[in-house]
């Protein structure tokens, strides 16, 4: 076991390396050439370190996904999870550029999740050069996991239907693999009103804004602290002019929950509410995964993972959180281990950063977990 992990420790100067390359290359969730610019760089990047050309799966509405599946002795397959977006908007690399300082590496990105694609290649590839692989693998690389995975929930969920288990490569909560995920998405509120003069004909207007204050108290009462629900009216939009009663206002909501019911008792309930006023009308749009589920199951992966963690002198521990990712769509199909990626912190925000000596760690544990797990 060490020996394994002094070989990885001696790729960690060309992990670091790789992984600069990734960072420097800014993938906002939202803007389709640099993700489809991305998307074809990392293709060459598999095809050069594993010798096998992954398929580029094209989206309209989001970038390119990557899907390539390696033979391994077995027919029996393991979900590979990655996404390459993030959060950050074009040009955020030209204020916080990649470095590395006092053992921590900075980027945006680098935390969630551009160190576990590189976690993923170089494990992979010692499997491939040994010949190593039990279990065949399909790897997954999405392009829109921070938001909601519109284009690509269909394909995740597809392949989690055909796999044994899913290991998800988003980061650790320090350190702590995560076998329990709340339910998360957006839900958008809009009302129609009716615009008119707000001087002249006041009357004859209906204000959608108005309207929108009345369901704000609804929203509230939604929440459901002991069930591990909560909902949050996070953004409002509307009106045009202070002189014109406003015709449309929108709100956006976030929603975290345990219980993969609650999704339906808070959109059943916003759907049902009637508006106060004559003429109005609303709308519900919805993008959810749903909770990330432990099962009986996952909790016996969990400790064939951990066992293995602790050959290599690691104490893995598992947690349970707020934050949703692709794992959570698998969880009803297989069972799911997430948080095998990267050690670090401040996911999202300017302050992210991973612990650079812990990137062979977890890529050593990848490599054995994917090498000697017997499932089921």
């Amino acid at each position: 076991m060490n020996n394994v992990f002094q070989y990885f420790k001696s790729q960690q100067d060309s992990m670091l390396s790789d992984l600069k390359s990734l960072v420097e290359m800014e993938t906002p969730s939202t803007d389709k050439v640099l993700l489809d610019k991305f998307a074809g760089y990392m293709a060459g990047y598999l095809k050069e370190n594993l010798g096998i050309a992954p398929e580029i799966i094209k989206s309209e509405s989001a970038g390119n996904d990557l899907r390539l599946a390696i033979k391994g002795k077995s027919d029996n397959r393991i979900l590979l999870l990655c996404h390459y977006d993030t959060v950050f908007p074009e040009g955020t690399i030209k204020s916080r550029p990649f470095k590395v300082e006092n053992g921590k590496g900075y980027g945006p990105g680098i935390f969630d999740m551009k160190t576990g694609l590189v976690q993923t290649v170089y494990a992979l590839k010692a499997l491939v050069k040994n010949k190593e692989l039990k279990y065949s693998i399909v790897l997954l690389i999405t392009s829109d996991e921070e938001i909601e995975s519109g284009s690509s929930k269909d394909l995740i969920i597809s392949e989690a239907k055909k796999s044994i288990f899913t290991f998800v490569m988003e980061p650790s909560l320090d350190g702590a693999l995560k076998t329990e995920r709340s339910g998360v998405g957006t839900i958008t509120l809009k009302i129609y009103g009716k615009a008119s003069h707000a001087g002249l004909e006041p009357e004859k207007g209906i204000n959608a804004i108005y309207e929108m204050a009345y369901m704000i108290p609804v929203i509230e009462k939604l929440n459901e602290k002991q069930k591990g629900t909560s909902i949050n009216l996070d953004v409002i939009n509307g009106g045009t002019r202070s002189n014109v009663i406003p015709d449309y206002c929108e709100g956006i909501m976030d929603i975290r929950y345990k219980l993969p019911e609650e999704s339906e008792r808070i959109i059943e309930a916003l759907e049902n509410t009637p508006l106060r006023f004559h003429g109005s009308r609303k709308e519900l749009e919805y993008k959810l995964r749903p909770p990330l589920v432990k099962s009986e199951d996952s909790k016996e992966l969990f400790l064939k993972v951990r066992e293995i963690g602790e050959n290599l002198g690691l104490d893995l521990d598992e947690a349970s959180v707020a934050g949703g990712s692709d794992g959570n769509f698998c969880s009803y199909y297989c069972p799911v281990i997430d948080g095998l990626g990267a050690v670090g912190a401040g996911a999202h925000s300017e302050n992210e950063y991973i612990v650079v000596d812990k990137i062979p760690e977890r890529t050593a544990l990848l490599y054995l977990a994917l090498k000697d797990i017997n499932w089921p």
